[in-house]
């Protein structure tokens, strides 16, 4: 009963303050368009909603908000309240990832942005909010629900696309340091310097560095952080500047152990990888076998498996981002935006078997002596991981021209991403301790008897984006109506190589391609000072990621370590591309601030990933063709100068059209289904205080029941977290300015739910039920973190 109240009680409170401002428009004096920043009215003190122009849906958080926000709070977390924003985290800090939808679109089906530059993955468009920004740092995250941006440089996003934009350097120069300290052991030190203006008040820069560690909540383990951010800005003159950025991260977190509902009924909750480290069983004449050797009994069946010492996500990446704009005349103007990203590390469960061996049926002649013991006769323990290193350069040209009403806008997006995807493995020590963990010292890997390196996977994906866009925004009846009209025409080339690996022997290559012309309108007109609609209609696409190009030899034989014969099969899956409609009104005064939007999508071979019984992985399938439909509304609404109310509601009902082809011989029973993972009902509320130099806040967020199959025969039940925090700044001294305390606490009432564990992609569950020749296959979960607080303190110099 309880549960209903709380669902009732949210949503009636996210339709009351969305219906408010229409009530109070009666009695408003018109006072002209009013643009508000800061903390002043409109309902945008709380800084979840801003007054937004654009003629399509799109939501923000600015600074406001974002500096109440515990210090390691990731982009997932930040933009969570927003209408249509179905996300979680696995453990509270932010530390550790987690996933995010809009509309039921998966974050490899959004379009991620840090200053315009993408940072989707370059194979799987998969995204990992944890890897990129100080929260400190940012001041702007926007969220377009549907309609990605003409000049975004996207191949795959299908759904829309969220925006990430650091701060500007500040004009005086300051030294900020930070302290945060909170639940299981988190401590963060952050330090900043700005410059202030320099060079006769022409540029000016700041430079970060954070360090930052958390324990997990439950089971052995913790994350542990180092972060860069930089950034400046140079005053050209004339209208015309240079920005440049620059984002470091170096982290090494220990994964958080996904479980089913049986093994949560069984062993609870709290069940997490194992606490014994794996040993050797001493070697000498005859076949040794690490996994039935006494000490590792439990290692690798039953509850306890899969140590956790094992279960690493080693990460090091950078990005550097420009947008240098040249002011060519009053009504002219042209930006140049280079950026390059790095990334490189490792993940997935490293603890792997090894069996050695010296014979021409096994590639490269079989595995060398892996344990030292003079012969090839062993099955031993190894660290073997998913090793990844990317460049990824690119750039994006637009020219922009205002003549007469129209504002013109053409450019050009181009990158090409290099992304190696090896396997290697390397010996583990009679303790346990793997001789490198990282997977980038050579020396260690372990080889076969031709001198190659044993590898699960070896493979090169090389992927060349483009866009060519053109935009027309065109100001008719003295501004009252606005129209947009747009086009891209997007591409992206696949080059893959795959060299002999234990997953796929057979050398071969592939080249595909994809693209589509993507137009797009908009249309908003100006009812009166205050209220205003919206209509866009977009097509958007998206590649398939190269993970559809693995494990496609079949047939075949090794002849002296070599493999031959065998066929490559097609690749399974094609482009996937959808409509969005949105349909919206807008109402911006001096106390409220309101968007609702009714929305429409059709998607055309919409991609999914399930198991894959035939190739024993993962694959991405085109699930056929689907609808979704909805509404989303939002506010703020500044009930007096201290006191802002924030509310958001979303529903959605998505269906799939078509029953999906699992084998030449079987179907899942689709048609009429839901998509996994996609609540009907999202509602988000947030009540702040501020007065002088102190502020408490507190939020709730619902999330409503959702599927967690393709047939919908699973499903999760809904639940409501709330969240607080206060702070207060104290009188500054002579060397001490602004010295502040913030305090956070999330999951207030420790509530207790699931969140589908379904990777950085759509990796879902088919069945959980047998149906006819196709095995049951149970879906896993992440549990909720516990409540978790956080203690900070900031002060300037």
């Amino acid at each position: 009963m309880q549960f209903k109240v709380t669902r009732l009680s949210l949503l009636i409170s996210g339709l009351f303050i969305a219906a408010s401002p229409l009530t109070y428009a009666a009695d408003t004096t018109e006072v002209g368009k009013v643009t508000v920043q800061g903390d002043a009215n409109g309902g945008q003190s709380t800084g979840l909603i801003q007054q937004e122009e654009t003629p399509k849906a799109r939501s923000s958080v600015n600074r406001d908000y974002m500096e109440k926000q515990s210090t390691t709070s990731n982009p997932y977390q930040m933009i969570n309240l927003l209408p249509g924003v179905n996300s979680y985290d696995q453990d509270g800090t932010g530390l550790f990832g987690g996933n995010v939808r809009v509309r039921g679109f998966n974050s490899d089906q959004l379009g991620f942005t840090i200053n315009g530059a993408p940072v989707n993955d370059s194979g799987s468009f998969a995204v990992y909010p944890q890897e990129y920004t100080d929260a400190e740092n940012l001041c702007d995250i926007f969220v377009t629900q549907g309609s990605t941006d003409t000049e975004a440089p996207h191949v795959g996003a299908s759904g829309g696309n969220i925006g990430m934009t650091m701060c500007t350097p500040e004009d005086k120069q300051r030294f900020r340091t930070e302290y945060t300290f909170g639940s299981n052991s988190l401590q963060k030190g952050y330090v900043r310097f700005d410059s202030g203006k320099i060079f006769n008040d022409r540029f000016k820069f700041f430079l970060s560095y954070s360090k930052t560690q958390a324990d997990k909540f439950k089971g052995e383990g913790r994350a542990d952080k180092e972060h860069v951010d930089f950034n400046s800005k140079f005053d050209l003159g004339g209208g015309s500047y240079v920005d440049t950025g620059f984002m470091y991260n170096s982290a090494i977190n220990n994964n958080y152990r996904s479980l089913t509902k049986a093994q949560i009924a069984q062993y609870g909750p709290n069940l997490d990888f194992g606490t014994v480290a794996p040993v050797h069983q001493p070697g000498g004449p005859g076949a040794q076998n690490d996994s039935t050797y006494g000490p590792n009994a439990g290692i690798n069946t039953g509850a306890k498996n899969l140590y956790y010492g094992y279960n690493l996500n080693p990460f090091k990446n950078w990005l550097g981002t420009m947008n240098a704009h040249f002011q060519l005349a009053p009504t002219s103007s042209i930006d140049v935006s280079p950026y390059m990203w790095y990334g490189f590390g490792t993940g997935g469960n490293q603890l792997q078997t090894v069996t050695e061996g010296n014979a021409g049926n096994l590639l490269g002649g079989g595995v060398r002596d892996a344990n030292g013991d003079g012969d090839t006769k062993d099955t031993v323990f190894a660290y073997e991981g998913s090793r990844t290193r990317t460049y990824r350069p690119g750039v994006t040209i637009k020219y922009n021209q205002q003549i007469d009403n129209h504002k013109l806008m053409v450019g050009y997006w181009y990158e090409r991403a290099r992304h190696q995807q090896t396997g290697p493995y390397t010996t583990i020590d009679n303790s346990g301790n793997a001789s490198d963990v990282w997977l980038n010292n050579p020396s260690a890997w372990l080889k076969n008897q031709d001198g190659s390196y044993v590898q699960y996977r070896d493979t090169m994906t090389i992927s060349t984006g483009k866009s060519a866009f053109a935009q027309d925004s065109i100001s008719l009846l003295q501004d009252k109506l606005n129209l947009q009209v747009g086009a891209r025409y997007s591409s992206i080339d696949r080059d893959f190589t795959n060299n002999p690996s234990q997953s796929s022997p057979g050398f071969y290559t592939l080249q595909k391609s994809y693209s589509d012309l993507l137009p797009s309108f908009g249309a908003r007109y100006q009812l009166d000072q205050v209220q205003s609609v919206f209509f866009n209609a977009a097509k958007n696409f998206k590649a398939p990621g190269n993970f559809s190009y693995f494990n496609l030899i079949s047939g075949g034989t090794i002849v002296n370590g070599v493999y031959t014969g065998g066929t490559v099969r097609p690749v399974p899956v094609d482009k996937e591309t959808s409509w969005n409609y949105d349909l919206g009104y807008r109402y911006a005064a001096d106390k409220w601030t309101f968007s609702g939007s009714l929305f429409y999508i059709n998607f055309k071979n919409r991609i999914a990933t399930s198991y894959n019984q035939d190739t024993n992985s993962n694959t991405d399938y085109n699930v056929g063709d689907s609808t979704s439909k909805g509404l989303e509304l939002e506010s703020g609404y500044s009930i007096t100068k201290n006191l802002s109310l924030y509310g958001s509601l979303s529903y959605i009902k998505s269906k799939m059209d078509n029953n999906m082809q699992y084998s030449a011989t079987a179907t899942l029973p689709t048609a009429g289904k839901e998509f996994p993972d996609t609540p009907n009902w999202l509602s988000g509320m947030s009540l702040q205080y501020a007065q002088d130099n102190w502020y408490v806040f507190s939020q709730a967020k619902y999330t409503g029941k959702r599927y967690t199959t393709l047939v919908n025969d699973d499903s999760i039940g809904g639940y409501t977290v709330f969240n607080a925090g206060a702070g207060y700044t104290f009188p500054s001294s002579t060397w001490l300015k602004s010295p502040t305390l913030k305090f956070n606490v999330n999951n207030i009432f420790d509530k207790k739910f699931l969140s589908l564990s379904s990777g950085s992609g759509s990796q879902f569950t088919t069945n959980s039920v047998a149906i006819g020749s196709i095995a049951a296959s149970a879906p896993s979960f992440y549990v909720s973190p516990p409540r978790t607080f956080s203690v900070s303190l900031i002060a300037d110099f």
